[in-house]
């Protein structure tokens, strides 16, 4: 299950207090973000200013080798920061830097769990949803970027945390276990969905095939690449940082263009259950193809540009699949906030994959790019 032990103010702040922290603390405050980890802010007070810090626990549930976790971070990081010494870099931006443990570890284990401090970048704001072609296109130059630095990067370096998390046919096997097994008796309220994801079935298997026959190549991603992933600046309105690094592993590049589609050019939110809303608009989209091959800077094989479309189709089909599997399973994974939320994330990635069926012929990279 996602939940873990519940937090006392007192577990909060004695977290908070072990991590290399200048000053007096203030307080600290949850801060409601993304279906996985706890994220909370604290506020120190030191030569009459005051500073702020992230703090995550890391739900252990989900990823069962934090050590793992916390190393590719790590990695990546490192190796990000060298590269931001040379030239080869965007205007303002910066590396997520972790704090360190007073017993100078990346993260800190704790009887309330394992958590990991950053500073918090300040004049800096997420979107959960996009304002329009200009800041697409700006998200996708900076994952498109991001990318493109780690291409250097020996991906033996890295451990797969989540196994076999960016394969289709995976999730496929998932969603199928989960519906033979049936645990809630959930499966004759969501016929529809399945038959959706049944009728589906061999789009799974493409990009396998493509990474096995070598016609494409694997690739260090990011792996989680929605909008609210770039903290942008206030001001310029320019991207100033990538967060989330935790499925940051070996892969293939259309998994990260795909779902920065998937989350960004989408028309409602995630969890609709006015399905007449949803869709993908081809305006945000034009954009983040033009933001992620700029951002990639030549980097991309003509077939994986080609792929573009398809793997948006795809991600979309997989995400979904992961939805409805959860569902079935008894929401195992994802946080829930009402009864059917993974079902209602499921029937929106799907509805979206049947416009983006629709759309194909304007959704090519060469009508668009």
């Amino acid at each position: 299950m996602t939940s873990q032990k519940p937090l006392t103010p007192a577990d909060l702040q004695h977290a908070a207090q072990q991590f290399q922290i200048a000053g007096e603390l203030r307080d600290v405050r949850a801060l409601q973000r993304g279906h996985i980890h706890d994220t909370f802010i604290s506020t120190w007070h030191v030569d009459g200013e005051d500073h702020r810090f992230l703090h995550q626990r890391m739900n252990d549930k989900v990823f069962h080798d934090i050590p793992a976790v916390m190393h590719n971070i790590e990695t990546v990081s490192r190796h990000l920061r060298r590269k931001m010494a040379g030239a080869n870099t965007l205007d303002g931006f910066r590396v997520l830097d972790l704090v360190l443990t007073k017993g100078e570890r990346s993260y800190l284990v704790a009887d309330s769990g394992q958590w990991r401090t950053y500073p918090f970048i300040e004049d800096t704001s997420s979107r959960d949803h996009c304002s329009g072609p200009e800041q697409a296109f700006e998200a996708a130059r900076a994952f498109g970027w991001f990318q493109s630095q780690l291409a250097d990067l020996d991906a033996s370096c890295l451990r797969e945390t989540l196994p076999r998390f960016f394969s289709t046919p995976y999730r496929l096997q998932q969603f199928e276990d989960a519906l033979a097994e049936d645990p809630q008796n959930r499966a004759a309220a969501c016929m529809p969905e399945i038959r959706f994801a049944q009728t589906r079935h061999d789009m799974a298997f493409v990009i396998d095939r493509l990474l096995q026959s070598g016609e494409i190549p694997r690739r260090t991603v990011h792996g989680d690449t929605k909008l609210n992933n770039v903290l942008f600046c206030n001001k310029t309105g320019r991207a100033r940082c990538i967060v989330d690094l935790d499925t940051c592993m070996p892969g293939y590049s259309l998994y990260d263009f795909g779902d920065l589609v998937r989350f960004t050019a989408a028309t409602s939110d995630e969890d609709e259950r006015d399905l007449s809303r949803v869709g993908t608009d081809l305006r945000l989209y034009r954009a983040l193809v033009d933001g992620y091959l700029q951002g990639t800077r030549g980097s991309l094989s003509p077939r994986e540009m080609e792929l573009m479309p398809f793997a948006a189709r795809l991600v979309t089909y997989t995400i979904g699949l992961r939805f409805l599997a959860d569902h079935l399973a008894g929401d195992v994974y994802f946080k829930v906030h009402r009864p059917n939320h993974n079902l209602d994330r499921a029937r929106v990635q799907f509805a979206m994959v049947a416009k983006m069926e629709e759309q194909a012929e304007a959704m090519a990279v060469s009508s668009v790019s």
